[in-house]
């Protein structure tokens, strides 16, 4: 079925330019027929390509055949037709061009290249039929198929761009407006100058297709020269303008029609594919911008939370899962200030491990770690919401109680000393047991004395016999 379609437009093509090159002698000033076969070999799977140029060969065969010409040059023609989009698209494809939208500048020079290479081949295979007339023939082959790839393959491609969305031509309305008018300009501009004779204006039409280029790039350049290219074929076959006017013969005026479309050509494709150029490098440092700035946020979201999460293991102990001694000094501070500040009550209890040095002797550090870390679990969970736990020394904690007065503190401290007492180890030989000192800020007006006070307190419980509280005096 797609191979019927494509068929089916080069028919159209090829009779559409044969039709106009009756007027003309036999001469086409545009062969637009193989960029379409180009064309559509860019945009369909290669798997069916064969299938493509075996149904265009028969069309291109039946379509000489119907308009006049003898099997011998039918069969030459429709070869070299095929053979021409054939070669174009292999190269192109070769060489990494674009399946679709504008080249930029670069690859504008090399597509020039390449079909002016392929189109002198394709003159040279289709020309052998006629050697009487061999020069005319091929110049006219060459001149119609080059300028007919060099427009009508750009022009293809930026108008599939522009309906498949991978070129933006998303514009407001008083932007298609504007296009509007501006190809509106080069209509009235390129009829003005080719429907009359007696003033060369020529030199007219360069100025909206230019205006056409500036402004809308690739689209504006294209469309701007086709506009060109039909305007003064139609008038120049009917007869009318400068170039029909010329006292020469035909195959000339046809050259000279196709040495203007050229020079419309020369003008847009070079100033559209630098303008889409520069606005496709504008559009990639704005989204390299964007990718840097992305990639700044996520370093310094990272380098945050690395930070984040070295103040958190730098808050806590790790073998105890409590706060460590930096951070519960600190909350210290803050919390002495704060009840100094509102006139509230605070207290704070230092207890260590009973003989826990002897207990690491005897039994290892390895239980020495076990012991200190379950009094971190039983802590976490006697421990009330306003309350904080850490771990200031080897086996000496600090307990810090905000809003909480002498008497309330010395149930809560003695009910985790109970707990602790309460929790065997799995050796049953191994019994642990803490001493606790307390204070609170009611005669003291800094943490180091009431630090003081506390380690006093519990100095005292253990000179008492251990496993008990004392509150400092």
């Amino acid at each position: 079925m797609r191979s019927a379609s494509v068929a089916a437009v080069f028919c159209i093509n090829s009779l559409i330019v044969i039709t106009a090159s009756n007027y003309t002698g036999g001469f086409a000033a545009l062969w637009s027929a193989n960029a379409s076969l180009v064309f559509m070999l860019m945009i369909f799977p290669r798997k069916e390509h064969r299938l493509y140029c075996a149904s265009v060969f028969l069309a291109s065969l039946t379509v000489n055949l119907f308009s006049g010409f003898t099997l011998n040059t039918a069969i030459f023609y429709s070869f070299s037709n095929v053979l021409e989009a054939v070669l174009v698209f292999h190269i192109l494809v070769r060489l990494g061009f674009p399946r679709t939208g504008l080249y930029n500048p670069a690859q504008l020079v090399e597509f020039g290249l390449v079909a002016v290479v392929v189109t002198a081949i394709s003159a040279t295979t289709a020309s052998l039929d006629n050697i009487e007339q061999y020069g005319n023939a091929w110049i006219s082959w060459f001149a119609s198929d080059l300028l007919g790839l060099l427009i009508f393959l750009p022009c293809f491609n930026i108008i599939h761009a522009t309906f498949t969305g991978t070129e933006k031509y998303i514009w407001p309305g008083s932007r298609w407006l504007e296009f509007a008018g501006i190809m509106f300009l080069v209509f009235a501009f390129s009829a003005a100058a080719l429907v009359q004779s007696a003033v060369p204006l020529l030199f007219l039409t360069a100025i909206p297709v230019f205006m056409s280029a500036f402004r809308f790039g690739p689209l504006g350049g294209i469309a701007s020269t086709l506009i060109v290219a039909i305007v003064a074929e139609f008038l120049t076959l009917s007869g009318f303008g400068p170039i029909a006017a010329l006292d020469t013969s035909q195959i000339t005026k046809i050259f000279v029609l196709q040495a203007y479309i050229a020079s419309q050509l020369m003008l847009a494709l070079p100033i559209a594919s630098l303008l889409a150029d520069r606005q496709s490098k504008v559009e990639k440092i704005i989204e390299n911008e964007k990718l840097l700035r992305v990639m700044a946020e996520k370093e310094h979201k990272k380098a945050e939370e690395a930070k984040l999460q070295k103040m958190r293991l730098l808050a806590r102990d790790e073998l105890t899962g409590l706060s460590s001694r930096r951070h519960i000094m600190e909350k210290c501070e803050q919390a002495l200030h704060r009840a100094q500040t509102r006139a509230i009550p605070l207290s704070i209890a230092i207890f260590d491990v009973d003989k826990f040095k002897s207990v690491n002797d005897r039994f290892g550090h390895a239980v020495g770690d076990d012991i200190l870390h379950m009094i971190g679990k039983i802590a976490k969970k006697a421990k009330s919401k306003n309350q904080l736990i850490g771990r200031i020394g080897g086996e000496e904690f600090l307990i810090l109680m905000p809003n909480t007065s002498i008497a309330e503190a010395e149930m809560q401290v003695d009910k985790l000393r109970l707990a602790i007492m309460e929790t065997r180890l799995p050796d049953p030989d191994i019994g642990v047991t803490v001493s606790a000192g307390l204070a609170d800020n009611s005669g003291s007006h800094d943490l180091k004395a009431m630090l003081l006070l506390a380690d006093r307190a519990l100095y005292s419980a253990k000179e008492d016999g251990r496993n008990r509280l004392k509150i400092a005096a």
